[in-house]
């Protein structure tokens, strides 16, 4: 009975007020996780093509306490895709670029033995079976950090093995896209950079926006922040954007998204055809630098086409969701990695849609980390514990997993590495059975030079899920190790 009564308070409390207009609500939504630490950044939600929330929230430099607005310039993370999509749909409809041509077609430097079965379709799709560079178990320390030409990161990995036959697999991969910035620069002549302006920014007058070296100074551009669970920010390690250029390295505002965003329902870019083309997905879901899928409304039970991507890169996260058959869109844009846009996304498209949705809560592994913080380790394990008895049902284990996993993740970047390996313990000791804890605990391990007991821990990983290709490189490294 006491349970009953419980669900119903929970049900009777996720009702939001429709007393409250749209902007309203969503203003309460984005001011309640911005006070519990889980979004710093801008925000634009858009209702049937016109904007009715746009707002910014913390610091786009937290040292000097400069507030981000709408006019803050983040870095897009992945979320750069589409543009590259489009260019590359641009040029076929100039008839430059065909899908259906092959890599060597166009870079007569690629390996002919992979390059002559890789279609532009595919890489546009992630169906190439190209390896993601950002994958490799080396690529922080060899990669990341590195300037490359265009032709020098091609060389990182265009001879490695593909992970399978062009066309008969799916793989998100940000090398696919490294491809498709290199056809575009061979084919016009011309940087990536400029082609995007060319092409994009300024015929849809995106004055904000751009591709630029990592070296550039860009006015009113955010600085990045890690969340560090023991001093409460830390910057991240340098990324060079060399690295991403075609699959990320794009910087924006929320305002010139809205643009693109409306700029995707006209022929002003490219041909209805093409545009068409960019929105179907494959098997996976995935179009031309979008994912897609349908949602039914639960209140009128209509079927709406979606279409969002998501991005990250050294401490920016970035959304955008549109609905394309009624013209919503929710851009999110944030400065720091603990941003929860996920969570926020869902809640803003109930608003839109008059549905249910709850406030958020500070997360299990906020509470943790305060307690961490205050009392110290033993502290933290009884309220781990505490929080699994009392949380683990509403959370589910992968999550709660997860979120611990961010912890101590978070612990290890701020050079706390005795707390993490603590946490990553305490979440092996209370789910044996996942593998995830123990690669944690391995690379925890591994990073604190403990060779013995990262292999220990990776191998534990493995007999767990055999088919975890990375765990079982850094194995092989840490064995062939002196």
């Amino acid at each position: 009975m006491k349970k009953l009564l419980i669900l119903l308070l929970i049900k009777l409390f996720s009702v939001p007020s429709f007393a409250q207009s749209h902007t309203e609500q969503i203003n309460n939504i984005m001011n309640t996780f911005h006070d519990i630490g889980q979004f710093n950044g801008t925000v634009l939600v858009a209702e049937h093509g016109k904007v009715i929330y746009k707002n910014g929230f913390g610091n786009a430099n937290m040292e000097w306490n400069i507030p981000n607005t709408p006019t803050t310039k983040f870095m897009l993370g992945s979320l750069s895709k589409q543009f590259t999509a489009m260019l590359i749909l641009q040029l076929v409809d100039k008839g430059i670029v065909e899908l259906d041509k092959t890599i060597l077609d166009y870079l007569p430097y690629y390996p002919e033995n992979t390059g002559r079965k890789i279609t532009v379709h595919q890489l546009l799709n992630h169906t190439s079976g190209i390896p993601d560079i950002m994958n490799l178990p080396d690529f922080d320390e060899k990669y990341a950090s590195k300037h490359f030409t265009t032709k020098q990161l091609l060389d990182n990995f265009n001879n490695l093995p593909l992970d399978f036959e062009p066309g008969t697999g799916f793989n998100y991969s940000n090398s696919g896209y490294n491809v498709l910035a290199a056809i575009i620069e061979e084919v016009t002549e011309k940087t990536y950079g400029t082609v995007l302006k060319e092409f994009i920014t300024a015929p849809l007058n995106m004055n904000n926006t751009g591709y630029a070296p990592s070296i550039s100074v860009i006015p009113q551009l955010a600085n990045a922040y890690l969340w560090a669970p023991l001093e409460a920010y830390i910057h991240p390690a340098y990324f060079d954007n060399s690295i991403s250029k075609g699959s990320g390295g794009i910087h924006s505002t929320i305002e010139d998204l809205f643009k693109w965003d409306q700029a995707l329902y006209t022929n002003t870019l490219v041909s209805e055809t093409l545009r068409t083309k960019m929105m179907e997905p494959n098997e996976n879901g995935y179009g031309f630098g979008f994912w897609i899928y349908q949602w039914e409304n639960p209140t009128t039970n209509k079927p709406l086409t979606f279409v969002e991507h998501g991005g990250a890169n050294a401490g920016f996260v970035t959304e955008i969701l549109r609905s394309v058959d009624d013209k919503n869109t929710i851009i999110l844009l944030s400065n720091t990695n603990e941003a929860k846009l996920n969570f926020i996304k869902y809640r803003i498209r109930s608003v839109l849609y008059e549905r249910p949705y709850d406030l958020p809560e500070k997360s299990v592994k906020n509470i943790v980390a305060e307690v961490l913080k205050e009392k110290g380790v033993e502290a933290a394990k009884t309220k781990y514990l505490q929080l699994k008895k009392e949380q683990l049902d509403l959370y589910g284990e992968r999550e709660f997993i997860y979120e611990f996993s961010q912890l101590g993740y978070s612990l290890v970047l701020s050079e706390h590495m005795n707390e993490a390996i603590e946490i990553y313990k305490m979440n092996a000791e209370a789910f044996p059975h996942s593998a995830k804890v123990f690669d944690d605990l391995g690379e925890a391990y591994m990073f604190n030079g403990n060779k013995e007991l990262a292999i220990k821990y990776y191998s534990k990983s493995l007999e767990l899920d055999n088919h975890n290709l990375r765990v079982k490189k850094m194995l092989t490294k840490l064995k062939n190790m002196n």
